[in-house]
Parts: structure tokens; sequence; C-alpha cells
């Protein structure tokens, strides 16, 4: 029963984001009003990061068969891919609804604790726009909440933390190589546990 469980979880967990996000704006909304304006935002990271995932694989999704087809030359339609809904379910639980949500939490005691969120979130859509060229698809799934939402949430962020004095400097700091670092994780993942993955599968089927 369990396993059939998080069978179904995997395949519908990205569905659960819509209600999630609603919940969590209706929950944050009464708390803007007592909370600094640096302290909601950072809160706000993770409402607004379902938001791009909801777009990645909702509306219009397709994000895994764009990166199988278009970055990795492998059709979608196989039934053994690189990017399935294994390495989508874990990646984003992982660093979405785990890490995110306690570093954005873990802010309102200290708030460098939060402080490398808007970089990761910028240097996240770039990573699209990087892809978007590469893969020959520049509206890919997900660009559209990087550039509209994200960007301008990370230049906000930035300037805050920059005037609640984080940091001196908000081109070059610790923060902003962290999360650089944290998007740098992806395709190191990629390369060294999620090819080798793909192969493995591959020989023994």
């Amino acid at each position: 029963m369990e396993i059939k469980y998080m069978e179904w979880v995997k395949d519908n967990w990205q569905k659960s984001a819509l209600l999630v996000l609603v919940y969590v704006l209706a929950t944050l909304i009464p708390l803007y009003s007592r909370l600094d304006l640096v302290d909601f935002l950072l809160l706000l990271a993770f409402p607004l990061y379902l938001v791009h995932e909801i777009e990645e694989y909702i509306f219009p999704g397709g994000f895994s068969s764009f990166f199988n087809k278009n970055l990795l030359k492998i059709n979608p339609g196989d039934k053994i891919v690189p990017i399935d809904r294994e390495v989508i379910f874990w990646i984003n639980l992982i660093y979405i609804w785990l890490i995110l949500p306690i570093f954005s939490g873990l802010s309102l005691y200290n708030i460098k604790f939060g402080a490398w969120i808007p970089y990761f979130f910028f240097f996240q859509a770039l990573s699209h726009l990087v892809m978007g060229i590469k893969g020959k698809m520049i509206l890919n799934p997900g660009i559209r909440s990087s550039f509209v939402l994200h960007v301008p949430y990370s230049i906000i962020m930035i300037n805050l933390l920059k005037s609640n004095e984080v940091f001196t400097n908000p081109y070059v700091n610790v923060f902003m190589f962290i999360g650089f670092f944290f998007n740098l994780l992806l395709p190191i993942f990629a390369k060294l546990i999620i090819m080798p993955r793909y192969r493995r599968r591959l020989n023994n089927h």
C-alpha cells in the first residue's frame, strides 16, 4: 500500500502545488503588515517558486520532455529517459519543498539564512535562458515565470538586503556564491548521478 501511495505521489505531486500555493498565500498575506518587507518577501520565495513549478509541469508543462529532447537529444517518448518522473520528483522535493521553505523560515531568526535565495532565483532564470538558447526553444517551460516574477523579485530582494546591511557589495558576496552553487549543483548532479543511472537502466533493460 505504501509503495502504491509513493508511486501516486511521484505522478501527481505537481498538481498539489496549486492547492499548496493558495494555502501558503492565504497564510502569508495576513502577515504582510506584521513583518518587515524583507522578511515577508523571503517567506514569499516558496510560493513564487511554486508558480514556476506549475508553469514547468502543468501550465503549459512539458519541462522534462523539453530537457530530454532539446538538450539531451533523447526521444521523450522512450520508455527509459534520463529526466523521468523519479528525477523530477526528488530534485523538486529536496530543493524547493524542503530547502527553500526551511531557509526562508530560518531567515526570520537571522536574515542571513535566506540571503542566498534571491541569487538562486536570478541564476535559475539565467539557466532557463541558457537552456532555451542551447535547446533552440527560448520560450521553454519555466522561462516566463523566471523572468516575469523571479528576476524582478531577485532585484528587489538584493536591494533590500543591501539596505539592511546584510552585505555591502550586491555583485560579489558569499550569498551570491551560495546561490550560484545551488544552481551549479544541478548540472553536476545530472552528470554524476542522473546520466550514469540512465545508462545503467538502459543496460539492464
